[in-house]
């Protein structure tokens, strides 16, 4: 089963087994001789040699999943949203893990890992809720203490009495009406595999693309969340603790005894306000103005100023004395025509006076300074630029002096020195911003408030000044200001590309630090209402870069000029789900899928419960009524529905939002 998002393909598959199961396996080797000659027989009757070799295949088993180990969970962690509709997921890099081991069945396609979800409401009272605590493997199969728990082994290899584990206990009574079937289990998990279309997108490919055409396996929650609460969800240890006869083993508990689980992997989040959606959120965003500018003042000669993005700061004079002076940041308002003619001997070369106001602008000066000091405090960097530089001047005095004074022959090497690998990309991190301290890009908190984007053009003669003043680390005299000329000329490597615009967006929203993982696309026209944009509408710009500058705040960069931002999410961070429902509704439905994973009109049918007041789906009654509704109204001839076509039909698609700048 397939679907296609934003360029990309995503397979579902049922299952990825390994190629052996966890465990300890026996190899023995025999070997009979006889001799069949009925006479003069040098062989004993009946010799033979055996051999037997023991080994283990180590699986995860009670050790807890690694950060590594996990590609994203959803909901997010500690995020606040309206979910009550989603069934959490674990989505992990192996893409065998889920099926290494069995829940006490041998079926290919039962799952020993299960998603249990609890609820604040579950429990009546704080004590109950599950504590996790850590215990050594030695305690957990010895079960000398705690809640019941099967018998086991542990592995001949790679697992010792010493080793640590974490567990969590809960009385039985809690269990009962939250635990899925044992045939449910066949539904629970499922292959997700992205591949990108083969279209022509301009930029490089980057190592998160190359990522993307892995295989992630996905383990998905059976029961829905609490509507207005925390949920506190588990990834647990199912090995052999299911019966043949499909019911879990309670060993013979009590309600009021104590089960315990070995925890692999936890998180919890709240559904309180339906505002806080991954949509709702970017919809909400503050984006006026749409870019990064201080309010609009009543003074007009001031407002001129605060409409180009410049911020009054505080400056000391080199006398000692104080004065206000204006400071613009690389993130633009817009494209400005200011050149200047470098190399500068110093920051102070590049400031200017406002006459209308009697302030200074600082922001050239400073930006010269600023990438001084950071190529001085890169001393790796700062070494070779400098040993650098003292070759090209020597090379170029060397070939001034052979065109003044000899006649010129092919012996003599007239080529350039390139400039040190690490020199040049320190020069092109300058370009795109990299390194720079966010109090240089957002001076003041008001260009971008809490929950807020901005559009921005990179200011060119900003970025030249920066890498002007990197550029003059050894540039004391006159005469070095005059080598750092004629080097600099000579190697345009190290310079901003005079014809290439740079533009983007820096939002500041808890989208960021919520959703990890967001995919960013920019386009060169404005389209406000398609959900698409054609090839004869705009075009696709190469993001050159995207960073988090904080937890909260994301800044993408884009050659070209940027007039439409689609923001979503990667199509691993599709979740699985039910048709959003009220708090008090007694049917909750679900809209079915075709091939494509495109939303098929009247389509709805009604999710089947194993227990609808703990809101636990029954996933085999709920996977045959989609098999019956393909059959019949979809006019289609399905006979084995599996946990890929499941997975397929609980998706809720990859949540987009677009943002257009204002001219």
């Amino acid at each position: 089963m397939t679907t296609t998002t934003e360029g990309q393909q995503v397979k579902f598959i049922q299952y990825h087994q390994p190629a052996l199961e966890s465990g300890e396996y026996h190899i023995k080797v025999e070997q009979s001789i006889s001799d069949k000659r009925e006479t003069d027989s040098r062989i004993p009757d009946g010799i033979s040699y055996n051999k037997e070799l023991i080994f283990s295949v180590i699986g995860e088993r009670f050790e807890p999943l690694k950060p590594q180990d996990i590609y994203a969970v959803f909901p997010p962690p500690q995020s606040l949203g309206d979910h009550s509709n989603v069934l959490p997921h674990i989505t992990v890099y192996r893409s065998t893990l889920p099926w290494e081991r069995f829940p006490g069945t041998t079926d290919e396609n039962f799952t020993w890992l299960v998603l249990l979800l609890f609820r604040d409401s579950d429990f009546e009272n704080e004590d109950d809720k599950p504590q996790l605590k850590t215990i050594t493997l030695g305690e957990l199969v010895g079960r000398t203490s705690g809640g019941k728990f099967p018998e086991y082994v542990l592995d001949g290899v790679g697992q010792t009495a010493e080793e640590n584990t974490t567990v969590f206990d809960v009385k039985k009574k809690y269990l009962a009406n939250i635990l899925p079937t044992k045939a449910d289990l066949a539904y629970i998990s499922h292959i997700r595999k992205a591949e990108d279309l083969e279209v022509e997108v301009p930029g490089e490919t980057t190592a998160d693309e190359v990522e993307e055409e892995k295989e992630f396996a996905t383990i998905v929650c059976s029961r829905l969340p609490e509507p207005n609460g925390t949920s506190y969800v588990h990834l647990v240890s199912m090995e052999a603790r299911y019966k043949n006869e499909g019911s879990f083993d309670f060993q013979d508990a009590g309600d009021e005894d104590l089960i315990r689980f070995v925890s692999l992997a936890n998180w919890s989040f709240s559904c309180v306000d339906p505002k806080q959606t991954f949509t709702e959120i970017l919809k909400n965003l503050n984006r006026t103005p749409s870019t990064p500018r201080l309010p609009v003042n009543a003074n007009a000669t001031a407002e001129a100023s605060l409409a180009m993005g410049y911020v009054p700061f505080p400056h000391s004079l080199r006398e000692g004395s104080q004065t206000v002076s204006w400071y613009r940041s690389p993130l633009a308002t817009g494209f400005h025509s200011d050149t200047y003619e470098f190399p500068a001997k110093a920051a102070d070369e590049l400031l200017r006076y406002d006459s209308n106001l009697g302030l200074f602008d600082t922001s050239y000066a400073a930006a010269w300074q600023l990438g001084r000091m950071l190529t001085l405090q890169n001393q790796g960097v700062a070494t070779k630029l400098y040993e650098w530089k003292r070759v090209c001047s020597q090379k170029l005095k060397q070939l001034e002096n052979i065109f003044l004074h000899l006649p010129l022959s092919p012996k003599h090497d007239t080529s350039l020195i390139d400039a040190p690998l690490t020199v040049f990309n320190w020069f092109k991190s300058l370009e795109l911003l990299q390194g720079i301290p966010f109090n240089y890009l957002v001076p003041d908190e008001k260009l971008l408030p809490s929950e807020s984007i901005r559009f921005f053009c990179v200011d060119p003669l900003w970025v030249d000044s920066l890498q002007d003043g990197a550029f003059s680390i050894g540039r004391v005299t006159d005469a070095d200001v005059t080598e750092d000329r004629a080097t600099r000329s000579n190697h345009r490597s190290l310079t901003r590309s005079a014809d290439q615009k740079l533009t983007g967006i820096i939002m500041r929203s808890q989208v960021v630090a919520g959703w990890p993982g967001l995919l960013v696309d920019g386009y060169d026209t404005a389209v406000a209402d398609a959900d698409s944009i054609d090839e004869t509408e705009g075009n696709l710009l190469p993001l050159v870069r995207m960073d988090k500058l904080a937890k909260d705040v994301l800044i993408c960069i884009f050659k070209g000029e940027v007039k439409t931002v689609d923001i979503h999410q990667k199509p691993e961070a599709m979740h699985s789900g039910v048709d959003p429902f009220g708090v008090d509704d007694t049917e909750i439905t679900k809209d079915l899928r075709n091939a494509n994973g495109e939303l098929i009109v009247d389509s709805k049918i009604s999710v089947p419960w194993n227990n609808f007041d703990t809101r636990l789906i029954n996933l085999v009654e709920f996977a045959e009524n989609m098999k019956t509704w393909f059959n019949s109204d979809g006019g289609g001839n399905v006979t084995n529905f599996t946990s890929a076509q499941f997975g397929l039909q609980m998706m809720e698609g990859v949540q987009k939002v677009r943002f257009v700048k204002e001219e």
